[in-house]
């Protein structure tokens, strides 16, 4: 990604015909412009690296689950890769240096195995995915999640967060969202993206669903059922929520899709 940036910004002053043609200023200038974008690729870079997924580890059938191991920590497992083709196992080398304690509760795929994909995400929004042994897991039946248990401050990251108020036994929401602001030349160009969900609902047991009617479609639903606001199904999870939006909820590449964790302040938008 860096070699390419440095071709296309800077090779061209570089050739031959250019040199004499360029002036100073103009090299300056354009090395400038790379040295701005390099923090919004760096911080891009960090983000792929925390976030990247173990190999085929994704929740597919969502529940939520408790770490309930007699040891003082429970390290997650990498998954079966060419690297590590052993894995998931109890071998060292497929341990993480990642880990839960005993009372950490984790999002798992409730499928069949010895070991389950999981994801945990800290109160500072850290999102840590792997594999755990279903033995050292108490998986929680699925229960109702009445209006009030909805209630609270959800962030995702810094470009994703949602307010939720209950009323007796409807379910207010309140969302905003944001891309780019992790480039700072899109920042100071005013060139971000926004999006907004806002509706209200009666939750189903563990799901709300907002912008559409769950009694006429599934979800997403269909392109041509008529609706004045973008649509979004929320899976309540104990301290997780969980989105998925339809992709209409603002502009290109602006999602309120992901985990999200109750917070007591929000952050300003966009602020790390």
């Amino acid at each position: 990604m860096f070699n390419h940036l440095a071709l296309t910004e800077v090779s061209p002053a570089m050739t031959h015909e250019n040199t004499q043609a360029d002036t100073g200023s103009q090299l300056v200038s354009r090395v400038m412009k790379l040295l701005a974008v390099l923090p919004a690729i760096f911080l891009t870079c960090l983000a792929s690296a925390a976030h990247s997924d173990p190999v085929d580890c994704e929740l597919n059938k969502v529940a939520l689950a408790r770490v309930v191991t007699k040891d003082a920590r429970l390290n997650f497992v990498a998954g079966r890769s060419e690297r590590t083709p052993a894995c998931p196992s109890t071998e060292n080398a497929c341990r993480l240096k990642a880990y839960l304690v005993p009372g950490d509760e984790v999002l798992v795929d409730a499928a069949d195995g010895p070991y389950v994909c999981a994801v945990f995400k800290s109160q500072s929004g850290t999102e840590t995915r792997g594999w755990l042994p279903r033995a050292a897991l108490q998986i929680a039946p699925a229960e109702p999640a009445p209006a009030r248990q909805w209630d609270g401050k959800w962030e995702r990251d810094r470009e994703a967060q949602i307010v939720i108020k209950s009323r007796q036994d409807e379910v207010g929401v309140s969302g905003h969202a944001m891309w780019g602001s992790g480039d700072r030349e899109r920042v100071r160009r005013g060139a971000i993206r926004l999006g907004q969900l806002d509706g209200k609902g009666r939750p189903r047991g563990q799901t709300l669903a907002i912008g559409y009617d769950p009694d006429r479609s599934g979800f997403p639903p269909a392109k041509d059922e008529a609706r004045d606001s973008c649509a979004a199904k929320l899976e309540l999870y104990g301290r997780y929520l969980v989105v998925e939006d339809d992709g209409t909820c603002g502009g290109d590449g602006v999602s309120f899709t992901g985990i999200y964790v109750r917070v007591k302040v929000l952050k300003p938008l966009g602020k790390l």
